[in-house]
Order: C-alpha cells, then sequence, then structure tokens
C-alpha cells in the first residue's frame, strides 16, 4: 500500500459556522449590571462577578493587595468562617475561583442549574461580605511572600516580573509585578485588604455575567434576590499616565551565574484593549510570533534550532500593556537570538507579509473562536473581559468579520506604528559574564543590571 498520503497535509476545510449567544443585560437599581446569555447543552450555569477592583487601584506601596485580596476571598465572611464556607461551597458541588489581573477581580462559579439559587446565595456573600480575618490575612500573606521568593529562584517567572520595571517608568503602576514585592506585601494588613474592599467592592462596580441554562427573567430575579439590597458608591476609576522607563533603547541584565540558559524578554510599551488597531494587531501579530507557524517560531526554532518555542503578544490592558517577545535560549546563543528578533521586527516593517502568510493568519483566528467558546465558563469569561474593557455586548457579533476584513496594507501599516525595536528593552536573565559582550556589541542603548529584588544593582 502506498503511504505518500501520509506526509501529506489535508486540505483545510471551510470555517465552520459559528453564531454567538444573543446576551442581554439589565441594571438592578443599586446600579449593579447583569449580562446574560443563555449557552449550551447541559444543565450547568457559570456565574461570574466581575468586580472593579484589580491591581491598578491598589495604593503604590501596598503593591500585591488586589492578590492578596482575590485569595482572602476564600477566607470566609462576616456570615461564614472558612470551613463553613468550604463546607457549604462542598455540599452544593461547586468550586469557588478567584482571579486578578490589573484592571479587575473575578469570583467565578459553575453549579449544576438546580443549585444555582443557592450558589449563588454563598457567591454573594462571598463577594459582599468577606471579612478577612487577621489569621488567614496573615497566613495567606506568608504564602504570598514565598511565592514570590519561589519567582525569583525561577529564571522564566523572574524574567515576566522584572519587565515592568524594565518597560515602565517609576511610579506607573504598571512598572509593578501584580504579585508585589516582598517589603509592599509584608506591609500589607487586613485592616488595608477591608478598606480596599470598602472601596472598590461595590454594586455599581460589580457586574454578574450568567451563561448556561438560565433564562433572562430568571437571572435578573435571581440577581435580585442575592444582590438588589446592596448599596455603596461607585468605586473611582484608576486614572494614571504611563510614561517608558527610557526614550529609547536599552538592555537589562539579571544575573544568574553559571546558568546554561538565558530568558529572553524582548519589546517596549504596547497598546491599550481599546485601540482601534485591535484587529490588524492581533494578525500581525499571529504571522509575526503569535502562532506556532510564526516568522520567530520559524527561524529560532525551526531554521537556527536556538529554542524548543518562541511566542510574542501584546498583553492588552485598559491602558497599554507590553508588547513581549519571550523565550528561552541556551547561553552561547543568547547574543544571536536577539539580533534574529531585531532583524525579523525590521524584515516585517520594511517588507510587510505575503498573501498566503496573511490568509493562514487570518483563517487561524477565524477558526479558533469557536473551540475558545465551547463551555459555558469560556464564554462567561469572555462576556467578563468585554464588561471590564468596556466593549459592546455585541463584539462577538461582528468578530470573525472584522478578522476577515484586515488587509496586507492593515498589517504593514501598524507594523510600523506598534513594533518598533529602535525602542525595544532587550531583557536577559542569564550569566552576565557570558553574553554581557556580545550583547554591548549590538550598540542597542545603555546596558543596565538588575537585581531580582528591585534593589539597584
Amino acid at each position: 500500500m502506498n503511504d505518500t498520503w501520509r506526509e501529506q497535509a489535508p486540505e483545510p476545510g471551510p470555517p465552520r459556522t459559528f453564531e454567538f449567544p444573543d446576551v442581554r443585560s439589565a441594571t438592578l437599581r443599586n446600579g449593579m449590571r447583569v449580562v446574560h446569555a443563555r449557552h449550551g447543552r447541559m444543565p450547568v450555569v457559570s456565574a461570574h462577578v466581575v468586580i472593579d477592583a484589580g491591581a491598578a487601584g491598589e495604593p503604590a506601596d501596598r503593591g500585591g493587595l488586589a492578590q492578596l485580596a482575590a485569595s482572602a476571598l476564600h477566607a470566609g465572611t462576616t456570615q461564614r468562617d472558612g470551613s463553613r464556607l468550604a463546607w457549604d461551597l462542598e455540599r452544593l458541588g461547586v468550586q469557588l475561583n478567584t482571579d486578578v489581573t490589573w484592571d479587575a477581580i473575578e469570583a467565578s462559579i459553575t453549579p449544576p442549574a438546580a443549585q444555582l439559587a443557592d450558589a449563588l446565595v454563598v457567591l454573594a456573600d462571598v463577594v459582599r461580605n468577606a471579612a478577612f480575618p487577621a489569621g488567614e490575612v496573615e497566613r495567606l500573606r506568608e504564602e504570598q511572600l514565598a511565592e514570590i521568593l519561589q519567582r525569583m529562584k525561577e529564571p522564566r517567572a523572574l524574567a515576566n516580573d522584572v519587565v515592568g520595571r524594565c518597560f515602565y517608568a517609576p511610579g506607573v503602576p504598571y512598572a509593578r509585578a501584580l504579585i508585589g514585592s516582598t517589603a509592599s506585601v509584608t506591609a500589607i494588613t487586613a485592616e488595608d485588604l477591608r478598606a480596599f474592599h470598602r472601596e472598590r467592592f461595590t454594586p455599581a462596580s460589580c457586574t454578574l455575567v450568567l451563561v448556561g441554562d438560565i433564562d433572562m427573567e430568571t437571572a435578573t430575579t435571581l440577581a435580585e434576590r442575592c444582590f438588589g439590597d446592596w448599596s455603596g458608591a461607585p468605586a473611582p476609576t484608576p486614572e494614571f499616565d504611563v510614561a517608558p522607563l527610557n526614550d529609547g533603547p536599552s538592555v537589562h541584565i539579571v544575573d544568574r551565574i553559571g546558568a546554561v540558559q538565558s530568558e529572553l524578554r524582548i519589546g517596549h510599551i504596547g497598546v491599550r484593549r481599546s485601540h482601534p488597531d485591535y484587529f490588524p494587531l492581533i494578525v500581525m501579530n499571529t504571522i509575526f510570533g503569535g502562532a506556532f507557524t510564526s516568522r520567530l517560531n520559524m527561524n529560532l526554532r525551526e531554521t537556527n534550532g536556538f529554542t524548543y518555542g518562541v511566542r510574542s503578544a501584546y498583553t492588552f490592558r485598559r491602558g497599554p500593556g507590553p508588547f513581549l517577545v519571550s523565550t528561552a535560549v541556551g547561553t552561547d546563543v543568547t547574543v544571536r537570538a536577539v539580533e534574529e528578533v531585531l532583524k525579523e521586527s525590521d524584515r516585517l516593517r520594511t517588507a510587510g507579509v505575503t498573501d498566503e502568510e496573511l490568509a493562514n493568519a487570518r483563517d487561524y483566528l477565524v477558526g479558533i473562536l469557536p473551540l475558545q467558546m465551547q463551555t459555558t465558563e469560556q464564554l462567561a469569561g469572555a462576556l467578563a473581559d468585554l464588561v471590564t474593557y468596556g466593549l459592546s455586548l455585541d463584539y462577538y457579533d461582528h468578530y470573525r468579520e472584522r478578522i476577515a476584513a484586515v488587509t496586507a496594507d492593515d498589517v504593514r501599516r501598524v507594523a510600523r506604528a506598534h513594533l518598533r525595536p529602535d525602542e525595544f528593552a532587550i531583557i536577559v536573565v542569564g550569566d552576565a559574564a557570558s553574553v554581557r559582550d556580545g550583547i554591548q556589541e549590538l550598540q542597542h542603548g545603555a546596558l543596565h543590571d538588575v537585581k531580582p529584588n528591585g534593589e539597584a544593582a
């Protein structure tokens, strides 16, 4: 039997049809918003409470407070201590998840539809009445401090944590690590968490997202029952300007004596999530370093064998988050890998993209959307993002059309505007003695030594 067919990739089929569920919203009398979508065939409902309490709103000298607050939501309420909360959740067959970003804290559950009413009572208690008991706060603070130390020992996490300090000017919230520093987390008290909760956990600053086997009328009725008698003034919106640490190119080295690999982070300040170039940008980035078949991965992994993988991404936030190329390479090829990243950046800006690259990137982004919206949790998460970034609830109705409309000229335009190698900050976490001379020969701006703990080198 001839097996040559095994060597040929199958022809791609047409994209599957995908229709985003109808999304509706209502606002309770206390200002809390309810967003609803019926979705899926399983008798479950995902409930996400999106709270405008991201790390961008924490006091500058209490970095890591939002993350500690999210962790401490599991520690009990004024109605239930931690043990009672855990038992009540287990009895209902649900798991409480909490997450924190620069822009929001989310608390979520996915109970069976038959248990939603009881489970939502518990979720509302967690959000409204978090107690932050001193003993539990102390335990969780010690855990967060241990994680900070652990991240300083792990090269990949360390590289990610120093990006903010190397990209943003001091005083910009994004210059901090989301988890905070040893000094800032040590200073956090239980009363700090209670004050943060009083200010930012208010009905007009929260949105309840309900997705699954539930209709809009029931969703609104349950929301009114669980949250309707909650009161409080809207939380202030964090306002700050974003400025770079350096106006031009720069190099930052975190020394790990004897390291056989270098963690590389290369990039600059990107754009906010609401930027009008969002769609051309994600197509451009898919071609550049956002997919396995991207130019960066084909160059550094397949052609040169420098790495197992390299990715680039715009980290979208309400404010301009970082654009970042991330990879790990052998110490002996660190400089050559940096050179290839710079070359590929220039090539994309000057030569643009081919028709085949553009078609593949658009098809990929259009094709994966249904896979990212299969479960009630995935869909609720997507709607929570729309709420966080102030995007319209019909956003995904036109998502694929807007991806398909991106042209080669669009990609070249946004590459020239938003991919700027002459402003790249190059961060190397590796053996400084082995890479310093080669990096300096690139003449890519001033070289700075960086200490893991944020102190001056």
